[in-house]
């Protein structure tokens, strides 16, 4: 994947699908966690310049609803891994088999594009990141990083501009830190310490503190055989009055918080 690459080929040469905002909203709409495992190639691989390519797998409780791809270059990955452009599309998978051996191959339902930004940073006033976020032909909407001082934030927005979501790390001190300790109850900030810090959800920013309604976080791997994998999990636990429509935007805005915190953070 170039590294350049600003824009997301929309033109004839992609398949036709069913509209995709109902496989959407079939596929996620009873969704409360999903669950998504990365698949990551080897550093060996890497070393001997193989081309990179990452599996994503998404699971609604143990049923495995879709998969995705999302492909680029060894010096990408090397040199611009917290800025990289990518596109990614996610498809349906619920049966494998029946999927490829469907005439269309897998049905398409959400995809998403990251254009080459700076890396997160704070004071920035231009070149933040961003992640724009389909379901078929359309347009469901975006994430962006917003000005920040002490703690990042990302706004979500849908496809009217209209700002739905706040994205950032839980916090203390009235706000000017993010909160790295705490027990694993429903207001732990993060149960498994720094490394693993999650990004919550919050409805849309108002002049009173506001509890979060939602989280993407990390999940740690739980035996001696998963440390030494390439698979990272993490999961997303949507806000309970979520329409489809608002879960394929914080699923597609996962794909933006995985790269900047979760990929690397073991």
């Amino acid at each position: 994947m170039n590294p350049g690459q600003e824009t997301m080929d929309r033109g004839s040469t992609k398949k036709s699908m069913i509209p995709g905002t109902d496989l959407m909203k079939e596929k996620l709409q009873s969704c409360e966690t999903l669950e998504i495992r990365h698949d990551r190639r080897g550093c060996l691989q890497e070393c001997f310049c193989c081309i990179t390519k990452s599996d994503f797998r998404y699971y609604n409780g143990k049923k495995k609803i879709a998969k995705s791809k999302e492909e680029f270059s060894f010096a990408c990955r090397c040199c611009f891994a917290p800025c990289h452009a990518f596109d990614m599309t996610i498809t349906d998978t619920s049966d494998d088999q029946d999927s490829t051996n469907s005439d269309n191959g897998p049905e398409e339902f959400l995809e998403v594009n990251r254009p080459f930004r700076c890396c997160l940073g704070t004071f920035k006033c231009c070149c933040n990141q961003e992640t724009t976020i389909f379901s078929g032909d359309d347009h469901l909407g975006d994430i962006r990083e917003s000005f920040w001082c002490c703690v990042p934030q990302f706004r979500v927005y849908d496809d009217n501009e209209q700002e739905i979501y706040v994205i950032k790390p839980p916090t203390c001190v009235n706000g000017m830190c993010i909160n790295c300790t705490g027990p694993d109850d429903d207001t732990s900030a993060c149960p498994y310490g720094c490394c693993m810090i999650p990004c919550d959800v919050y409805p849309t920013s108002s002049d009173e503190p506001v509890d979060r309604i939602g989280r993407m976080a990390k999940i740690p791997k739980k035996n001696f055989r998963d440390v030494f994998n390439e698979t990272n999990y993490y999961k997303i636990d949507f806000p309970k009055e979520a329409t489809a429509n608002q879960k394929g935007l914080l699923l597609g805005s996962s794909m933006l918080i995985n790269a900047l915190y979760f990929e690397n953070s073991e």
